[in-house]
């Protein structure tokens, strides 16, 4: 693989933040009761271009539950600003 080559795969790739914190959304989504701890982990490193992302995931986390907690609708109240 020539240089030239090996930068255009680099700089295609997303950044090594989104990519962690598009693998923390995808545990959120799949786990019924995300842990706290990965998602403040998610909001202390979440750029603004993934917000809406994330209000969404929380949107469906809180839509899954018949009494959503707390913590995950005050998570929604501040990131939804």
């Amino acid at each position: 693989m020539s240089a030239e080559t090996e930068h255009d795969a680099a700089a295609s790739r997303p950044h090594p933040r989104e990519m962690m914190i598009r693998f923390l959304l995808d545990k959120v989504r799949a786990d019924p009761y995300p842990s706290g701890r990965q998602l403040d982990m998610i909001e202390e490193s979440l750029t603004p271009d993934l917000v809406p992302e994330y209000v969404e995931v929380l949107i469906e986390k809180s839509r899954e539950s018949e009494f959503p907690s707390n913590d995950l609708l005050a998570r929604l109240q501040r990131m939804a600003g």
